[in-house]
């Protein structure tokens, strides 16, 4: 989803959350052109949460795993 701002600036999500302060943090790896592949989840009693994501850069190349501590966020 999109929208213009009030300075008449096209705003989505990319340049909603991913400013420049977010992408230098020494936590996060962002990865483009990837495609998640399986979806981790963990069951704990009546609750299922998510807790990490399994991810391929194409269907030849290697899977790639990871877990996370608070959210998965796939765009």
């Amino acid at each position: 989803m999109t929208y213009i701002d009030e300075n008449r600036t096209r705003v989505s999500s990319e340049t909603a959350y991913l400013t420049t302060d977010v992408l230098n943090r020494s936590n996060l790896t962002v990865v483009v052109d990837a495609t998640v592949t399986k979806i981790l989840f963990e069951k704990t009693g009546d609750e299922t949460k998510t807790v990490g994501l399994e991810f391929a850069k194409s269907k030849t190349s290697c899977r790639y795993t990871v877990r996370v501590r608070k959210e998965v966020i796939v765009t």
